[in-house]
């Protein structure tokens, strides 16, 4: 049995995840594994799910964009072959990379540069800019793997010297310190 990927991205709005799920079940895949979010008024979601033998990626897409046209959900979708390799790293930390400033421009590409230069990989990214402020402050949060062989004080200054040039903070925690930083005490 193989393994596809389907990500589909469009309009949210109630019944969307079941219109996936159900699109997906319809055409005997199994799900394993989805990820879904919404930004503002758009659906995000990426799924991996094993496909029946016999089917194709082109069949699997064809059939979804019809079901999804056929329920009047506005999702595109993209569907390709799962083949299972992935980024991996020698004793790999997670870490948590705060950045918050001024927002400008280029800023997620800015940081995620310096990140990609070091081998950093980015396993989860939220940035965040107060819509009624479009002049304000942006908060982006990377959830980063840093292997073992790279050295923390130079990423750490690099960091920072962009932080400085773009009138930034910077802040770079393990994972367990950022986590028992912010957890909520019951009061």
């Amino acid at each position: 049995m193989k393994k596809v990927v389907v990500s589909f991205l469009g309009k949210d709005g109630p019944g969307v995840v079941h219109a996936v799920s159900s699109l997906l079940t319809g055409l005997e895949c199994n799900i394993n594994e989805v990820s879904q979010t919404i930004l503002h008024s758009e659906f995000a979601a990426i799924v991996i799910a094993e496909m029946p033998d016999g089917c194709t990626i082109d069949l699997l897409q064809d059939e979804l964009v019809k079901g999804l046209a056929e329920r009047q959900v506005d999702l595109s979708v993209t569907a390709r072959l799962y083949d299972g390799t992935s980024w991996s790293a020698e004793d790999p930390q997670s870490f948590v990379v705060s950045v918050d400033g001024p927002d400008q421009q280029g800023l997620v590409a800015a940081i995620s540069g310096i990140l990609g230069e070091h081998n950093v990989n980015i396993a989860n990214l939220k940035a965040i800019v107060p819509a009624d402020q479009p002049d304000g402050n942006a908060l982006i949060v990377f959830e980063v793997i840093v292997p073992g062989a790279v050295e923390l004080s130079a990423l750490r200054g690099a960091l920072n010297a962009k932080a400085e040039e773009l009138s930034l903070r910077v802040s770079v925690q393990h994972r367990d310190i950022f986590e028992a930083v912010h957890r909520v005490q019951p009061v």
